[in-house]
């Protein structure tokens, strides 16, 4: 199957290695997706053009997401598990090291203070978004 990836960060050798075991074909990498209605279609009509059957993540907005699949694409997503939030780096690179392949800390920060968030590679899952409405007020 041919992807587009979606990711600013690089990828975990585990990632790596599922999209092998998946046989996703990554025929393009790129940080963000448009967002303005005739960059958004034009760039469907070109993921289409290059035989892009879906697209692979970690996280976008779901607005995005269901116009993604709205347009036809398979969204698939690297589920990461939160495993702790700590605030030294070196807290967070030990907890790394016990699954480097599987583990990545990002840092953030919690009011002032500086934090580090280990998150943990599970797999490559498809998801389905469904959009229900709900009136909440109406005039």
């Amino acid at each position: 199957m041919k992807a587009v990836l979606v990711i600013r960060h690089q990828l975990l050798p585990a990632q790596e290695e599922a999209i092998k075991k998946a046989r996703i074909e990554v025929v393009e990498q790129i940080q963000q997706i448009p967002e303005k209605p005739e960059e958004f279609q034009k760039f469907v009509h070109e993921l289409k053009a290059k035989g892009v059957e879906a697209i692979l993540t970690v996280a976008l907005p779901p607005h995005l997401l269901h116009a993604l699949q709205q347009a036809g694409f398979k969204l698939l997503i690297f589920k990461m598990e939160a495993i702790k939030t700590v605030e030294s780096e070196e807290e967070a690179k030990k907890l790394v090291e016990e699954k480097p392949t599987h583990r990545v800390a990002l840092q953030g920060a919690l009011g002032e203070k500086k934090t580090f968030r280990v998150l943990e590679f599970k797999g490559i899952y498809e998801v389905k978004i469904v959009v229900e409405e709900k009136p909440i007020v109406t005039v």
